[in-house]
């Protein structure tokens, strides 16, 4: 089954239903930040992370209504531990039992985290077949559903924490509300190792010998006399002295004073309680200021012993006085970057919120216009224009849904900062007037007109990432279109200001007459979710993630962007772009042969082979096909695919048409398999991908799988004809 999301949902019936996901979105949005930041606000009321830890994941089972919580961590050797748990009443504990658990277990669930996802496990019978090791180890734990995110320190995995068999009506918001708390449990589990890690130190610098204390660790040792009827005596040895800040010639009476005498006023009662414990209990510490004569406001730790051999009437102490202000200081710098740390969490709470606010506004808005042209078109049998119509605004509707997706799906990837990996030979002028072509509709809609020109251009074949160029000023120019004025314009210019080694300087100009930008807006222009005009989603659609997908482009291209924009006067959009010349492209190349306009007809008598879960996409496939003349036969997983393929004769098959994310066998297994098979159009027959997984290292994946082709869903049905007709006969 493919998939869209990110997390990988096991049950009986598929993937959650839509009004699920729609009911889970809403609990989340209402619910999460409130629960996540009790959660937190009690976690940080304990002393240590681990208990913290513990705290945490007893707020989330409750919330969760779970039986169980844990976290699971990765030790030296590359197994996994149970570091911490939480068991609901009658449950049985099961942390003794999970230690040094073997990777090839949780192997699937690694690589689901590898690329970003989570683990959503509705009914644990259903990876019986897929995670046979996965399931023993679940089954075992009496567990029947569970929610597993993963636990990241930077971009390195360090283990997963999660909740088992909560009611499966909450696997979405125990996703989310998990997922949102994960920071959290990063953080306190770096603390914990700080926390060893010093503990460990203390214990190796008190095996260290007197004199290294004394010297090294800025520690001197003192006696403190509190005689009946006599002022108090401390006598100090070198090092107490030079920590004090006094001379040798001190008294032991003056010494005392002048230690008493500078101890944060707001913190003597806390020393007198101190040596109270000293003497009752015959141990005692404590952390206060000291006002240091010279350096000022210093920390200091001081502890000590009654000393029992003392033979005058009152009391001796004997102790240490250790100047820890360096300690402090970092450990204040510590809890500071925790504190940002959770700031940030509650930053990316609140933007969390908000992109649901934006997306749950921009997503209704064209689904209603697609059940409300549904619904006419139920009435409007007999009208043939109306339906039409219908089907025309339909397409609007969903084309729109797809560009709102795609452009929220390229923030996501261009935020984890992966570079543009495609460089190819491209026509940049045919790239200029592709953007012009496509965008025309929407410039005769609203009465624009679009002028082009290149004829500044020297060096028409370039080297780099066409698809990332068009993107780029596909952008700017349907932003020029959309806050354009009714009879407006806009002026797209693409000229060549400089040439040098190989790399020509391109600037790209688009000047439009339309609405403008205030100089307020000016510098958001550039950030994800803004548009000026509080009314902009309603009178021009999107999200307002144009610019910033823009300027995130441009970046990673090593070029500039620049905006220069009067309010009610219009914009002019300056891109520069260093883009490599393709010197060895002759200047009049021999004229390619045409291919048929949609390529249905070159795939006419093929028998192909359709591998598809999806009942619904796969009747659509197949309808294609077969209304274009190709023979299909279909298969719903991976396995079944291959046991079609291995029991028809060799040949049988022109092409394979493989979705990846399937049940029992995904595509990527599937294309290995039949690769590997011994027989002559094994390594021949056409594999060619259909997912939703559209990024760059998908295809990367699908290439390294033995697949010919990868095409993204929603499929471009004039794409998968040109593929097809291409490879057939191979």
């Amino acid at each position: 089954m493919d998939y869209t999301g990110e997390c990988l949902f096991a049950g009986e019936g598929g993937p959650i239903p839509e009004t699920r996901r729609r009911s889970s979105g809403m609990r989340s949005v209402q619910n999460l930040e409130t629960i996540i930041n009790e959660g937190l606000r009690v976690a940080l009321l304990e002393e240590t992370p681990d208990q913290s830890l513990v705290v945490l994941l007893e707020h989330l089972g409750k919330a969760l209504s779970g039986e169980r919580t844990y976290i699971f961590e990765q030790n030296e050797s590359g197994c996994d531990d149970n570091t911490y748990e939480w068991v609901a009443d009658g449950v049985e504990p099961e942390q003794g039992n999970l230690q040094n658990v073997p990777p090839e277990v949780c192997a699937g669930w690694y690589r689901n985290f590898s690329v970003g996802g989570h683990i959503v496990i509705e009914r644990v019978e259903d990876i019986r077949e897929s995670e046979p090791l996965q399931y023993e180890n679940l089954k075992r734990q009496g567990i029947h559903s569970l929610v597993v995110v993963p636990l990241y320190d930077g971009k390195r995995i360090i283990g997963f924490y999660g909740v088992d068999n909560p009611p499966v009506k909450l696997l979405e918001y125990a996703s989310n509300m998990l997922q949102t708390a994960a920071y959290f449990i990063v953080s306190s589990l770096k603390r914990r190792n700080l926390f060893r890690e010093l503990k460990k130190r203390s214990y190796l610098e008190g095996r260290q010998s007197l004199e290294d204390i004394l010297e090294g660790a800025r520690t001197g040792t003192w006696t403190i006399e509190l005689e009946e009827g006599c002022p108090p005596r401390m006598y100090a040895d070198r090092t107490m002295r030079i920590l004090l800040g006094v001379t040798d010639g001190i008294g032991p009476e003056e010494c005392y004073r002048h230690w008493f005498a500078r101890i944060e006023p707001d913190y003597v009662e806390m020393v007198r309680e101190a040596v109270e414990e000293i003497l009752s209990s015959g141990r005692g510490e404590v952390i206060y200021p000291w006002n240091h004569p010279v350096l000022g406001k210093i920390y200091v730790r001081c502890g000590g012993v009654p000393d029992r051999t003392f033979e005058k009437p009152g009391a001796c102490l004997n102790g240490y006085h250790q100047d820890i202000t360096e300690t402090m200081v970092t450990r204040k710098k510590q809890e500071q970057s925790i504190m940002e740390l959770l700031e940030r969490v509650r930053q990316a709470n609140s933007a969390k919120s908000e992109f649901l606010s934006h997306m749950s506004h921009d997503l209704r808005t064209p689904i209603n216009g697609i059940l409300g042209m549904l619904a006419i078109l139920e009435k409007s049998e007999g009208d043939l224009e109306r339906q039409r119509d219908c089907r025309r605004k339909i397409r609007v509707s969903v084309e729109h849904l797809l560009s709102l997706v795609n452009d929220v799906l390229q923030v996501s990837r261009l935020e984890s900062g992966r570079p543009a990996a495609v460089e190819e030979p491209f026509d940049l002028r045919a790239v200029l007037e592709d953007c012009v072509t496509i965008l025309s509709p929407l410039a005769e809609e609203r009465a624009v007109r679009v002028e082009l020109d290149t004829s500044g251009l020297g060096h028409g074949r370039v080297i780099g990432n066409p698809l990332h160029v068009k993107q780029i000023l596909m952008s700017v120019i349907d932003n020029a279109l959309k806050y354009n004025r009714p009879h407006g314009s806009v002026f797209v210019r693409a000229e060549e200001t400089a040439f040098q080694e190989g790399t020509a300087r391109c600037r790209f100009v688009v000047e439009d007459t339309g609405i403008g930008i205030g100089e307020e807006f000016k510098e958001h222009i550039f950030e994800p979710f803004t548009q000026e005009h509080q009314d902009a989603r309603t009178d021009y659609n999107g999200v307002g993630l144009g610019m910033s997908i823009v300027k995130k482009l441009v970046d990673q291209l090593r070029g500039t962007v620049t905006v220069d924009s009067r309010l009610g006067r219009g914009s002019v959009v300056e891109i520069v772009l260093p883009i490599r010349v393709d010197e060895s492209w002759r200047e009049h190349p021999p004229a390619e042969p045409e291919e048929p306009r949609d390529g249905q007809g070159s795939v006419a008598g093929m028998r192909v082979l359709l591998v598809e879960d999806n009942q619904i996409n796969c009747e659509i496939v197949e309808y294609i096909l077969q209304d274009a003349g190709a023979e299909v036969v279909t298969a719903h997983d991976g396995r079944a695919a291959v046991d079609a393929f291995g029991a028809s004769a060799p040949g049988s098959f022109d092409c394979i048409l493989m979705d990846l994310m399937m049940p029992v066998m995904s595509g990527y297994e599937a294309a290995r398999v039949i690769r590997g098979l011994e027989r002559a159009d094994a390594g021949t027959v056409p594999i060619i991908a259909l997912s939703a997984n559209a990024f760059e290292e998908d295809v990367a994946l699908a290439k390294d799988a033995g697949m010919n082709e990868h095409l993204s869903k929603p499929v471009d049905i004039r794409k998968m004809f040109q593929a097809m007709g291409r490879l057939r006969g191979r």
